[in-house]
């Protein structure tokens, strides 16, 4: 993700679900942009690791974990970001 402090945040609190290694965990959302979104989520999971995210009632979407920082984790949509941009905005509004 180039240039990522460029893109506009949105901040949001949405429920989500991520699956890891075959199992759903409940997070919550607290910001996103339109490539990627970060979670509120008390799990120790590796930067790098591949998972799917549930928003809402929408996905399951491919995602990266693409840092982590105590219980907050940023992920990287490996999806269209205008679709994913008009998902999340829809949600937040």
């Amino acid at each position: 993700m180039d240039n990522k402090r460029s893109l506009s945040r949105e901040p949001m609190r949405s429920r989500a679900r991520l699956l890891v290694d075959g199992q759903w965990h409940d997070c919550m959302i607290t910001n996103s942009t339109s490539v990627g979104v970060r979670l509120f989520l008390r799990m120790n999971i590796k930067k790098g690791k591949a998972v799917h995210i549930e928003i809402g009632e929408l996905g399951p979407y491919d995602a990266t974990v693409v840092w982590r920082k105590g219980d907050e984790i940023g992920l990287q949509l490996n999806h269209d970001p205008e679709e994913i941009a008009t998902i999340l905005s829809v949600l937040n509004s």
